[in-house]
């Protein structure tokens, strides 16, 4: 534990893949990297498959740390509704809902990943415009409310650096709970090649003709008044409509962040060639921008992959043929 206890002083991501090796079930019962397909294979067997309602009720899954597809696809949102983003899962049964659930922490991890990634590559260079204000500053060429402005960019961004090590573990600690096996953290993760919708989705009555017809909603309407089964079918109908709106508020999104990306991409070239000429200092808020819009499009290629599962376990089949959906 001694040699253990001087490594994760070094740092905490190498304290969290060691604990994650300790703490782990017998060799081979995870895979490092872990892809989702073999991720996903773990969903029959979780316990929320095959527990009480009454339980799962009590119980609720908890909500994602960079995730919120339904706040990201309506910017325009001012109040979170985390229930939103959490499928109805009498509708589409336990083993989807947990598909969904393994789908979701596995995006999480990534981002949490490239999270910390970003803020490590951030709080470099604010540490180098502070220690090359430092040198200035003793040579008389700058002032000390500069030096101590810049000190104060770089301690905002170390917290955040710290932050998003501990948000490494948290995410890596839900997806194991996801995959039914909570004493081993995933330690790397296979960036995965999503399946898309296409350009133009399924109707929402082709939709609904499919959902009605699934064995789960056929059970869920069997020995119930009219009454109930009229507010089953709103219900069912509710929720493939929000789907879709929200796939294609997703698309939207996703085609104005390519935009924004191809400028950060050439601001950032600019900003790093007058950063080496000393002519500015903007570097690391040019690099902040590009980084937060590489996210912003990883969360939103993210949350379109999810909806898109989720309409497809509402309608109980693949919505379109294979060759169609890799894009």
């Amino acid at each position: 534990m001694t040699t253990l206890a001087r490594r994760c002083g070094r740092g905490f991501r190498t304290c969290v893949l060691l604990l994650g090796a300790l703490l782990a079930a017998p060799a081979g019962a995870i895979s490092d990297p872990l892809g989702l397909d073999e991720a996903l294979e773990t969903a029959s067997r979780h316990p929320r498959v095959d527990a009480s309602p009454e339980l799962t009720g009590l119980l609720p899954r908890r909500q994602s740390l960079y995730l919120d597809c339904q706040r990201l696809a309506f910017r325009s949102s001012s109040v979170a509704d985390p229930d939103r983003n959490r499928p109805v899962e009498p509708l589409i049964g336990a083993a989807d809902a947990q598909r969904l659930e393994i789908m979701e922490r596995f995006f999480d991890v990534l981002l949490a990943d490239l999270s910390f990634s970003t803020e490590s590559e951030a709080m470099a260079v604010a540490y180098i415009q502070f220690d090359r204000a430092s040198v200035r500053n003793e040579l008389g060429q700058i002032s000390p409310l500069r030096v101590l402005e810049l000190e104060s960019v770089y301690q905002e961004i170390l917290h955040r650096r710290a932050a998003a090590e501990i948000s490494q573990q948290l995410t890596r600690a839900l997806l194991a709970q996801a995959l039914g096996n909570p004493a081993a953290l995933p330690r790397n993760l296979v960036e995965p090649t999503l399946s898309l919708p296409p350009e133009t989705p399924p109707s929402l009555d082709a939709i609904l003709a499919h959902a009605s017809e699934t064995p789960v909603v056929r059970t869920l309407m069997q020995g119930r008044s009219q009454a109930d089964r009229d507010l089953i079918q709103m219900e069912l109908r509710q929720q493939a409509l929000e789907l879709l709106l929200r796939l294609r508020a997703l698309t939207a999104a996703e085609r104005n962040l390519r935009t924004e990306s191809a400028w950060r991409d050439l601001k950032l070239d600019e900003s790093r060639t007058l950063y080496e000429q000393e002519v500015t200092a903007d570097l690391g808020y040019s690099m902040s921008q590009q980084t937060q819009t590489r996210q912003q499009s990883r969360r939103v290629s993210y949350c379109r992959a999810l909806v898109w599962a989720e309409l497809e376990a509402l309608a109980g089949r693949p919505l379109t043929e294979d060759g169609d959906r890799d894009r």
